[in-house]
């Protein structure tokens, strides 16, 4: 039996690959993107057969705080958690994420992670602490955005 299904939106093939082995190996389907748009577009399909989004920081045309971002705005209960090699990201994780793992996390840290999440937002009592993890409401969400946008008409 399927757990949740997890998108994971990197534009490495071989990351991909190893989300597909790594999460299907403990029973979630992965459903894979190259990058934010096709991320987008798949979740437009039918957002609530999502139960997170596994995104890479750094990718060429939408990145992932970017993508973090739409998504936050038109889906604000999906859990999303952004990949980074960047030490600054991991330590002061980007507004619109509920989780900063580093790439090269160890493989049962990846996946406790994305259980609390998948578990916050099937409504389950995991007995843990999830106050870090407490996806942004759609209101904060719009103003931050707001803010980033006058933020760059300005420069």
């Amino acid at each position: 039996m399927r757990h949740a299904k997890l998108l994971c939106v990197d534009d490495d093939p071989g990351i991909r690959e190893f989300y597909d082995t790594l999460f299907g190996s403990h029973n979630y389907e992965v459903v894979p993107a190259a990058d934010g748009r096709q991320a987008l577009t798949i979740l437009r399909s039918n957002p609530k057969q999502i139960a997170a989004v596994i995104s890479d920081y750094d990718m060429p045309g939408m990145t992932g705080p970017e993508l973090a971002t739409q998504i936050k705005l038109r889906w604000p209960d999906l859990p999303v958690i952004i990949v980074s090699g960047s030490q600054p990201v991991l330590e002061e994780p980007p507004h619109f994420v509920d989780a900063a793992m580093a790439k090269g996390a160890p493989i049962h840290e990846i996946l406790r992670r994305v259980g609390l999440l998948v578990e916050q937002r099937e409504g389950q009592d995991s007995g843990l602490p999830l106050n870090r993890f407490i996806p942004l409401g759609s209101a904060l969400a719009t103003a931050a955005l707001g803010a980033l946008l006058i933020g760059k008409l300005s420069h």
